[in-house]
């Protein structure tokens, strides 16, 4: 999630699940639970139906697939060297327009053991870099501009998100010019993201309407609106967030890594028997640590179902070099607005993570009507949209578009998930997180990049309140816009969209329609969805025994009941997968 980041969670995050149910399993038989001392599980379905949560659709994609498994292909798709270099030079032969930077950070060492990254940073700035962009990028802070926020932001209060956080003040004034950051690539196996930040930066080198025209499905209107968009818009990319995960997963299967795991790692997959990740499985950094999950928002909370061979969220808030990267970046350039782009399903969403919950305000309400517009026309409707906690099926903490949002005060702070095989399994990897065939692959390149370049449209066009235009009220085209089938909303989102459509078209008593926007926002339930051993037994579930080694009852291998979830056998929809000859399924399954 986003965290976004959050690929096969729908049906990935269900097989993965039977390594923690078979746990389950031995522990009620090894302690003879009965049906008077049976575990209460946490209902979502009720529990949704409670708070008033309107269902949504949410489609999954893909197909069933036998082993063998497809490898990537890297005639098709770039390696991470080459295609850094190659974004070099289309960088190099428009300096007129385009910069590129290269930041590194050391990150926190752990256990003595140092860890550092780089990444790249292209900026463009149609008709000419200005003195001012140019500034801003050559002069990004070190990685002491982290440290002083952390030293002066208790972990505390940003952990648990109460009233003492801050978000972090704007320096820059206003000066026209419309800024976004785009980030790809944030977890290794998400090779589709990092090629469509490629071919973006390729395209945006040479925009024209001859170059645009194939792009946009022969629009000349949106062609039009998007150079003018860009006349007056800063593009910030970096191409590749998590080079040193991104390595793993281009290394043969069994090459020795760089970085052992972290015994919170280790001592899991021992005590449940799982299996380490395949190299092209790799989401985590260089050393297993997600930076989707190494934000202070909500830090060092872990849902229920959390996996820390997929979302360790490391040792501290902001530890990881690639998360200090963002952090240096997004401080110096104060985008309004900014898309982390992943892939392992279909689906454009907004804030919160943490919640499945949508939040109930103009920008977001205005989001979704724009994306539930862009996705009818670029992918069919394929993708839910809405709350990330609704539609992907679970909730995460300590995500990058959360702090987005409330550390640096950003509008419109997006997670988009533009690639995934979510019905195949979870070992086949590389298909589950990218497309694998070259037309599909240039497909997905051009319609994302489209995607792109329609967001920047609607956001110069003061379509997103708070973003060129009042942060209060809707324009007149998105109120014309209907009310989107979206994940996360509430009766009281739908009142306050309604009003502040009437308040837009001019329809009712002006005032009227003012306080019944007011009163559906305030009246917009929260909920609180389980953390890890909270809707079962503590002493059962809860990871923090590790610290101490599992304890007896866990070491046995137990026997599988009759019909119950078997070490072979995955969940999907019900259905039991058959696995073919020779392939060794992973106990435990992956997610984005």
């Amino acid at each position: 999630m986003g965290c976004s980041g959050k690929g096969s969670s729908r049906s990935g995050r269900i097989r993965e699940a039977t390594g923690f149910l078979r746990v389950l399993v031995c522990i009620t038989c090894l302690m003879g639970v009965g049906t008077a001392g049976a575990i209460e599980y946490f209902d979502k379905k009720k529990a949704f139906d409670e708070v008033g949560l309107l269902r949504c659709d949410s489609p999954q994609f893909g197909r069933r697939n036998p082993a063998p498994y497809p490898v990537p292909d890297w005639s098709i798709y770039s390696r991470l060297d080459k295609q850094t270099q190659a974004i070099y030079d289309v960088v190099n032969a428009n300096k007129k327009e385009m910069h590129i930077q290269n930041l590194v950070s050391e990150g926190l060492p752990i256990a003595d053991e140092p860890y550092g990254t780089d990444v790249e940073l292209v900026v463009y700035e149609r008709g000419g870099l200005s003195s001012e962009t140019l500034e801003t990028v050559n002069n990004i802070q070190s990685d002491q501009l982290v440290l002083d926020w952390l030293r002066d932001n208790p972990r505390e209060d940003w952990s648990q998100l109460n009233e003492n956080i801050r978000p972090i003040p704007r320096k820059r004034g206003e000066d026209g010019k419309l800024r976004v950051a785009l980030i790809f690539g944030e977890h290794g196996r998400e090779i589709i993201t990092t090629e469509t930040a490629e071919y973006l930066i390729k395209l945006l080198s040479s925009a024209s309407m001859e170059t645009l025209l194939p792009v946009l499905d022969n629009d000349a209107t949106l062609a039009s609106e998007v150079l003018e968009a860009l006349d007056h818009t800063v593009v910030h990319i970096v191409p590749c967030e998590n080079k040193q995960g991104r390595r793993i997963v281009e290394m043969e299967q069994g090459a020795q890594h760089l970085f052992s795991l972290p015994p919170e790692i280790a001592d899991f997959l021992e005590a449940t028997r799982m299996e380490r990740l395949l190299n092209l499985c790799q989401r985590a950094n260089g050393r297993y640590i997600d930076p989707n999950r190494n934000w202070p928002a909500l830090w060092g909370n872990k849902p229920n179902d959390y996996r820390p061979q997929e979302e360790y969220p490391g040792p501290a808030p902001l530890s990881e070099p690639e998360a200090r990267l963002m952090f240096r970046i997004i401080h110096a350039v104060e985008p309004q607005a900014m898309v982390n782009v992943h892939s392992g399903m279909y689906g454009l969403f907004v804030p919160p993570d943490s919640s499945p919950i949508m939040s109930n305000n103009p920008a977001h309400l205005a989001e979704v009507k724009l994306l539930h517009q862009m996705n009818e026309r670029w992918l069919g409707g394929k993708c839910p949209i809405g709350s990330v906690g609704y539609a992907v099926g679970y909730v995460a903490y300590g995500c990058l578009s959360e702090f987005m949002e409330k550390g640096f005060g950003i509008t419109s702070a997006q997670t988009w998930e533009i690639a995934g095989n979510e019905l195949t399994s979870p070992r086949n990897c590389y298909e589950m997180f990218n497309p694998i065939e070259p037309d599909d692959i240039q497909e997905h390149r051009r319609i994302w990049t489209a995607m792109v370049l329609n967001h920047i449209v609607n956001l110069y066009k003061g379509m997103v309140p708070g973003i060129r235009s009042s942060e209060d009220d809707f324009s007149r085209e998105v109120a014309e816009l209907p009310n989107p089938d979206a994940c996360g909303l509430t009766q009281m989102h739908v009142d306050a969209m309604d009003g502040l459509n009437d308040l837009a078209l001019g329809r009712g008593d002006r005032q009227e329609r003012r306080d019944f926007v007011e009163k559906a926002l305030a009246r917009t339930p929260d909920m609180h969805m389980p953390l890890l051993g909270e809707d079962i037994p503590a002493e059962w579930l809860n990871l923090t025994w590790l610290n101490e080694g599992p304890p007896d009852y866990l070491k046995p291998r137990p026997k599988r009941p009759p019909g119950g979830p078997s070490e072979e056998n995955g969940f999907n929809r019900g259905e039991k997968e058959k696995p073919a000859v020779g392939d060794t399924i992973v106990k435990g399954g992956v997610a984005v």
